[in-house]
């Protein structure tokens, strides 16, 4: 099965660990272990962010620093206490990065105090915010130029899929309070372990609401329903706009009106077959900076790695799976591309 897009599942997502246990799903049937990921440009791995509910105290010691091996041994096996946010963050990805400069790092402190400002003030203060860019924002408050341009272009690229220059500043804030800086963890992130969101979560949430309680699924049909308490549009942007420019009775409605000019992000998804491993630091990885992207944030994940190279990943029958044919296939890379339509 292919899917569109590769969707990660952060720690502090309640409401899907709450479906798996209404739908009695193991969390650990559905989705892998919470992973690494790396941040490529054209100068090579720019830094790795850690799975910070479980990086060791050792992996926070340089190498080539003397310890004595009864202190290593009594650490060894010891996590990175719960620090408050974001001491804890700044402590776990210290390490981590590999190419820019300590100084450029501390920029994000700039960051930090904003964020703190924004969503402790009024609404006032975040209405400011929000009229802001977030390219006007990193300048604001001092954002190193190789810090945006290496780590958090990027990140935005992948996370909100458009550059600093076209997002509120209030936006991005949200997105970095909730994603890295609400718990020392919140940046933990874990992938689907087999197959696709759809057969993985909502065929089970579609099972149970046929058979728990009653609800027809139509599809491909005209349907007439009466007293119906409210309808839900799941729709795209593309899909809401052909719905109302062919309905003038909602085009009247302001909140359906708006909803029709709302504009979609392009985005490219495309899966690879290699005819060879291919090892990678870690399974999940963005890269920019590329020229040949023109613009445009890039992720690619390591299915052989994330989901076992299983004969589903080939188009294969499983009933036919041969252990031995496992070790000889090649690696199958998932590849998305977002804010592609330049």
């Amino acid at each position: 099965p292919v899917e569109a897009g590769t969707r990660g599942f952060w720690m502090d997502y309640p409401n899907i660990n709450k479906l798996c246990e209404e739908l009695g799903l193991d969390e650990d049937d559905v989705f892998t272990p919470f992973t690494n990921s790396s941040f490529y440009s054209p100068d090579g791995l720019e830094a790795t962010a850690p799975v910070f509910s479980k990086t060791k105290l050792t992996d926070l010691i340089p190498k080539t620093f003397p310890i004595p091996e009864a202190l290593l041994d009594a650490v060894n096996d010891a996590v990175v206490p719960q620090l408050p946010s974001p001491l804890g963050q700044v402590v776990a990805t210290f390490p981590l990065f590999e190419r820019i400069p300590l100084a450029d790092r501390a920029s994000m402190a700039g960051l930090l105090l904003a964020t703190i400002d924004c969503l402790g003030g009024d609404e006032v203060v975040q209405e400011q915010y929000d009229r802001m860019t977030a390219h006007d924002l990193f300048v604001r408050f001092r954002l190193s130029k190789r810090l945006v341009e290496d780590f958090v272009k990027p990140t935005l690229l992948v996370g909100l899929f458009k550059p600093p220059e076209e997002l509120s500043a209030l936006v991005v804030m949200e997105l970095l309070y909730y994603y890295a800086l609400a718990h020392q963890d919140s940046f933990d992130v874990r992938w689907i372990k087999k197959g696709t969101v759809a057969d993985s979560l909502v065929a089970p949430l579609a099972k149970k609401l046929q058979t728990e309680y009653g609800q027809d699924f139509k599809t491909q049909e005209t349907v007439t329903m009466k007293d119906v308490d409210g309808v839900i549009l799941a729709l795209g942007c593309k899909g809401m706009e052909g719905v109302i420019k062919s309905s003038p009775d909602l085009a009247r409605l302001p909140v359906f009106s708006r909803a029709a000019s709302l504009k979609g992000i392009d985005v490219i998804s495309c899966r690879i077959w290699f005819d060879k491993v291919v090892p990678t630091r870690t399974p999940a990885n963005v890269f920019s900076k590329f020229e040949e992207l023109r613009g445009a944030g890039g992720t690619f994940f390591m299915l052989d790695q994330l989901q076992g190279n299983t004969p589903e990943l080939w188009g294969e029958n499983s009933d036919s799976f041969d252990e031995d044919d496992g070790k000889t296939r090649g690696s199958v890379a998932a590849c998305d591309f977002y804010n592609a339509g330049g």
